[in-house]
């Protein structure tokens, strides 16, 4: 059915924004989930990223009402009334901010993490400054949305063009955290298994993540610059907050994960004739050196002359799973602090007292 405003069939257009909206739906059910499995599993974290939860869940919630409120006026209010087919309702136009404002809050989120990692501000910099970027022209397309209030003025080359520079950036910005995640964690490899079985972790997760919302946001994209004259693009717009939402919950929520994968690791080591650093559900002190006298000639056989001890740090006070390089100048071996990093103690020291501060990996 053709209407007024090059808007082509019902299809294309109640069809394209209805499924959007269930699959949208379903996507705010996992974000749930997300949110009770993370306030659940770490109630030890930072007051600002619990925060960051919780906002991320409030907007997603609010961005649910909008398309849900929009596709009722649309299919509902507006049933049987073909003319209509070309009003935006303003709900709708409202999500496109709301989804902006989610994403907004997951790229600052991994901008900091990156700024954590590689401890250079000039890294994640560019990210926030495009991401705001993204922000702005997003509320630019809202206000002319819900001012023209009609598709086929919506479509003219300005505000296209917008709303075009919006979906861009945020695709852009997608693109640019995993890239250099990638490319720091790869660079961070050693010669220890054990070590390298978490990055390689961290750097396969970080690329289904990262690629899952750049790839949706580069389809939505297309579509609207191919197939402007439906919905299509509407409707894969609708699964943007969501994806984002669900992964920097997923990022947060993968550090149990982690842990039990870096424990396994330590035990395996432990079994090939390397001893593994002790459980921390055991609380056993290096005051034995190590864990009992019997382990000392293994512990001293690990007592060698390093530049760079690469340590993989899961912090969860701050909400980060980190990646950091100390270097050393001393034998040494490597423990793990009470504050969660991995710190160089010097085993020939007779200090007990200072042995028995650290602790076991997490």
């Amino acid at each position: 059915m053709t209407v007024p405003g090059d808007v082509a069939t019902v299809a294309t257009v109640y069809g394209a924004i209805l499924l959007g909206t269930c699959f949208g739906c379903a996507l705010t059910g996992i974000v749930f989930v997300q949110c009770v499995l993370y306030f659940k599993l770490y109630p030890g974290d930072y007051l600002w990223t619990k925060v960051l939860v919780f906002a991320v869940w409030g907007f997603d919630l609010m961005h649910t009402i909008c398309i849900i409120d929009a596709v009722w006026e649309s299919v509902i209010s507006n049933y049987n009334k073909p003319d209509h087919m070309d009003i935006i309702p303003s709900a709708l136009g409202l999500s496109v901010a709301v989804t902006a404002i989610v994403t907004f809050m997951v790229h600052c989120f991994f901008a900091n993490r990156i700024r954590m990692l590689t401890k250079k501000w000039y890294y994640a910099a560019p990210v926030v400054i495009l991401a705001f970027l993204r922000l702005f022209s997003a509320c630019v397309s809202t206000g002319e949305i819900i001012h023209l209030k009609r598709y086929s003025m919506f479509i003219k080359p300005y505000p296209a063009w917008v709303f075009t520079t919006g979906v861009t950036l945020s695709a852009s910005v997608e693109f640019i955290i995993t890239i250099i995640m990638i490319i720091f964690l790869g660079s961070r490899k050693t010669g220890f298994a054990n070590m390298n079985h978490i990055i390689n972790s961290l750097i396969l997760y970080t690329l289904e993540t990262g690629s899952v919302t750049c790839l949706v946001t580069i389809a939505s994209l297309i579509c609207w610059l191919v197939m402007r004259h439906n919905l299509i693009f509407l409707g894969m717009h609708f699964a943007i907050a969501k994806l984002y939402a669900n992964s920097l919950l997923a990022t947060l929520n993968m550090r149990k994960r982690l842990r039990v994968d870096r424990m396994y690791s330590s035990e395996r080591e432990g079994h090939n004739g390397v001893a593994p650093l002790a459980s921390p559900l055991n609380r056993s002190h290096f005051s034995n050196r190590m864990l009992n006298p019997n382990m000392t000639q293994k512990s001293m056989a690990l007592n060698v002359n390093v530049e760079t001890t690469i340590v993989s740090q899961i912090d969860e006070d701050k909400g980060h799973c980190d990646i950091e390089a100390i270097p050393v100048h001393n034998p040494t071996l490597a423990a793990f602090a009470e504050e969660g990093h991995y710190k160089v103690v010097d085993r020939d020291s007779e200090d007990t007292a200072q042995d028995e501060k650290y602790h076991t990996l997490t």
